[in-house]
Parts: C-alpha cells; sequence; structure tokens
C-alpha cells in the first residue's frame, strides 16, 4: 500500500516532473551503495546532502526535464558542492555571481575547473587529503512551491552520475533524455 503524502502530490503536479515516486528501502540501499563508491576515489567525493536525505523517514525520487527555456525552475544556484581539505577549509567552490566571477578571473590564487567552479590555491592546505562535498538544499532548490510546511523535515539531495544512470535505468529512461534526477528526503507532520 503507497502512502499518501500531500508533498509527493505537490511533486507530482509540479511542471517538468517525470517521476515522483517513494523510494522503496531496496532502492535507498541500492542508491546509497552507488554514492558509497565515490569514497573510493582519487578526490573522494561525499554526498552529504543525499545521505541525509536518505536518512529522513521517507524519500521520494524525482526527476525532471531541463530540455526547457532559461530561468524556469529546475534546481536553484547552488553552492553547495565545495573542494575541502581534512582540516575542512574549503579550497573549492561553485560561483554562480558573474560580478564575482569576473573578479576571481583576475586573482592569481584563483583557478576554474569549469565555467562556475574555482579552486583557491593555499599553502597552509598542501598535504591534507582532499574531499568533494555536496550538501543537501531546501526545496527551493527544485520548485516554487512551500514544500517544508508540509511536512515535519525536509532536504533534497543530488544523486552523482552513476547513481543518476541507475535511478533512470529503475524507470526505463533513457540517458540521452535531458532529465534531472533528485532525492527529496522528508519526516511527515
Amino acid at each position: 500500500m503507497t502512502k499518501d503524502y500531500e508533498i509527493l502530490d505537490i511533486m507530482r503536479n509540479e511542471d517538468h516532473v517525470v517521476v515522483a515516486e517513494l523510494m522503496d528501502d531496496d532502492m535507498k540501499r541500492d542508491v546509497l551503495a552507488y554514492e558509497m563508491k565515490r569514497l573510493d576515489e582519487v578526490v573522494p567525493f561525499l554526498n552529504k546532502g543525499l545521505q541525509e536525505a536518505l536518512d529522513k523517514q521517507e524519500a521520494i525520487v524525482i526527476i525532471k526535464e531541463f530540455d526547457y527555456e532559461p530561468g524556469d525552475q529546475l534546481t536553484g544556484e547552488s553552492s553547495a558542492l565545495t573542494l575541502r581539505t581534512e582540516s575542512g577549509k574549503i579550497i573549492g567552490e561553485m560561483v554562480y555571481d558573474e560580478d564575482e566571477i569576473e573578479y576571481l578571473k583576475g586573482d592569481p590564487t584563483a583557478y576554474f575547473i569549469s565555467d562556475n567552479f574555482v579552486t583557491y590555491s593555499d599553502p597552509t592546505a598542501v598535504g591534507e587529503k582532499q574531499f568533494f562535498v555536496f550538501e543537501g538544499e531546501d526545496s527551493s532548490f527544485i520548485t516554487d512551491k512551500d514544500l517544508e510546511s508540509t511536512v515535519e523535515s525536509l532536504i533534497v539531495g543530488v544523486p552523482s552520475t552513476e547513481t543518476d544512470h541507475y535511478i533512470r535505468d529503475r524507470f526505463n529512461l533513457s540517458s540521452e533524455r535531458k532529465l534531472g534526477t533528485l532525492i527529496i528526503g522528508f519526516t511527515p507532520n
């Protein structure tokens, strides 16, 4: 028997949502196993947001199209992805503000590894182990609806690429299709 939650109904009626389903325990376990593999990479990837989402009482998998006009809501601008040292220093982050990007392009200690991800030269961090850390987001990351008011608590996690492919395969969705996968972990009221 599928539980009926207002948050699930809201997401099923959201524009561009292809899938909005409660995750069963098997799917949660498989998603976590895929994410744990990322800890063995040269620069480990800690998906704290997804872990926190899966730790909530319930979790919803959301798959949204993102093949539509810029400015439409799919995901908000997020600085939740950082590169950190084992002592917690942030030595890299996502930057979206155009003025800040221009400023950083002139900074000799800043190096862009993509259009929006900048790393910072920090001599005090030399020799420390580094980790990519992805934090969770609130619901404004994916919708303009007030999902928080429908539950006791929630967090949105973003699966890594391999996990995204696993989820798409579970729902028989082509990897060629322009889709974004998200997990909303929540505790019901």
